[in-house]
C-alpha cells in the first residue's frame, strides 16, 4: 500500500522547505554585499544593473518545472532582487504620480517594493528628478489603445537621460467607489486616457453617468471617496488603501490593452543577450528622406519595432523621428546600422540600448 502522507506531515515539509529558502536567501544577501564591496573597490558607481536582472529573470523562466506562472515567477524573482538590492546599495526612483497610478504599479513591478520610491506631478519633474547614478525614473512611453504619450516624446529630445529598461503593462480597469450599488453612480473620474479605454463598456453600464476628467488616476481615487455618488476608474489594487469596493472589475473596451514604460538614468547597460535600442532622427523636409531611412532597416536585416513622429526643435515645419529596433548599440550589426543612418540623416541621437521587456 502506497505511503500517504497526512495533512500534517504535508505542513512539515513545507515548513522544512521555507527554512531552505530562508537559509538561501540569507546565502544571496551575503554574496550581493560581497559584489557591492567589489563594484566599490573598481569605483562602479552604478548598482541597478538592468542586463544582469534580465539574465537572472529569463534563466529562472527558461528553467522553470514547475505549476508556477512565468509571470509569478517574474514578480517573485523581482521582489528577492529588490530586497537583496537595499541591502547592497540604495537607489531612488521617480515614477510619475500621485500615488494611486499605473505608474506607481509599474515601479513596483519592475523595481520591487524594497527601493524607495517618489511621486512626481509632471513627465517633466521625473526627468529632472533623476541626478546621479543612482537615480532613476519610470515614465509611459505609448498604450496600445491610445498610442504615443507626447510628453515622454518630447521630454526625450531635449535629456541627456539614457532608456536603460523597459516594461509592458497590461492594464486593468476597475471601477471603485464608497458603495457597492452601481446604479447610483452618477459621476465617473478618471484619466482622461483611462476614460477612453472604457468609453463603450461605461455606457452599457451607465449610460446616464458623467464622465469627468482628471489629471491622474490618483486624484480619480480622490474625488471618488468624496461622495457617495462618485466613483472612479483605477486599479482594483488602490481600493483598500482608499476605502474603496470593487464595483466591477475589467471594464476596459479591449482586453489586451497595455502600456509601455521606459526606465530613464544616465547610462545604458550592457549587452544583456535579448536587447532593443532607441534612437530619435531628424531628416531633411523633402520626399523620399524617410523611405531611405527604412530601406536601410531592409537591407541591414534589422527588425524595426516602433516609429513615432514629432515636431523637431531644429526648425518648424520639420520632424523627428523615434526608432526602436532589435539589437544592442555595442554589436558590430547595429554600430554599423546606426553609421549608415546618421549619414542619411540631420543629426541622430542615441536614446540608449537595454533589456528587450520580458
Amino acid at each position: 500500500m502506497a505511503n500517504k502522507d497526512t495533512l500534517q506531515d504535508i505542513r512539515n515539509k513545507i515548513d522544512q522547505l521555507d527554512l531552505s529558502i530562508l537559509k538561501s536567501l540569507s546565502q544571496r544577501v551575503e554574496l550581493v554585499i560581497k559584489a557591492g564591496k567589489i563594484k566599490k573597490f573598481s569605483k562602479d558607481t552604478s548598482f541597478y544593473k538592468p542586463e544582469r536582472e534580465a539574465q537572472i529573470i529569463r534563466t529562472i523562466i527558461s528553467n522553470n518545472k514547475s505549476s508556477l506562472s512565468k509571470e509569478s515567477l517574474e514578480i517573485i524573482y523581482r521582489e528577492i532582487i529588490s530586497a537583496c538590492f537595499v541591502r547592497e546599495k540604495e537607489i531612488e526612483v521617480y515614477f510619475l504620480g500621485p500615488k494611486g497610478t499605473y505608474s506607481e504599479l509599474a515601479c513596483k513591478k519592475n523595481f520591487g517594493s524594497s527601493v524607495n520610491s517618489t511621486a512626481c506631478k509632471t513627465i517633466s519633474d521625473v526627468f529632472e528628478a533623476i541626478n546621479d547614478d543612482n537615480s532613476y525614473g519610470i515614465v509611459p512611453l505609448e498604450n496600445s489603445t491610445e498610442g504615443a504619450v507626447n510628453s515622454t516624446l518630447d521630454a526625450l529630445q531635449n535629456t541627456n537621460l539614457k532608456i536603460c529598461g523597459e516594461l509592458e503593462m497590461p492594464i486593468r480597469h476597475s471601477l471603485l467607489a464608497k458603495q457597492e450599488e452601481i446604479e447610483k453612480i452618477k459621476n465617473i473620474y478618471g484619466h482622461q486616457q483611462s476614460l477612453a479605454q472604457c468609453k463603450n463598456k461605461i455606457q452599457n453600464l451607465l449610460p446616464k453617468a458623467k464622465l469627468i476628467p482628471v489629471e491622474s488616476s490618483g486624484l480619480a481615487l480622490k474625488k471618488s471617496g468624496s461622495g457617495n455618488f462618485n466613483a472612479c476608474i483605477a486599479h482594483q489594487s488602490f481600493a483598500t488603501d482608499n476605502n474603496l469596493v470593487i464595483c466591477k472589475k475589467n471594464i476596459e473596451d479591449k482586453i489586451n490593452n497595455t502600456t509601455r514604460f521606459i526606465i530613464l538614468g544616465l547610462s545604458s547597460p550592457l549587452k544583456s543577450g535579448l536587447d532593443k535600442t532607441s534612437i530619435i532622427i531628424s531628416l531633411e523636409n523633402k520626399p523620399g528622406s524617410l523611405s531611405k531611412i527604412l530601406k536601410i532597416f531592409e537591407s541591414s536585416s534589422v527588425n524595426l519595432s516602433y516609429i513615432q513622429s514629432r515636431p523637431s526643435k531644429l526648425d518648424k515645419w520639420s520632424y523627428s523621428f523615434f526608432l526602436d529596433f532589435e539589437g544592442h548599440s555595442e554589436t558590430k550589426k547595429i554600430s554599423s546600422l546606426m553609421d549608415r543612418l546618421e549619414s542619411k540623416s540631420l543629426n541622430l541621437k542615441l536614446l540608449g540600448s537595454y533589456p528587450k521587456a520580458l
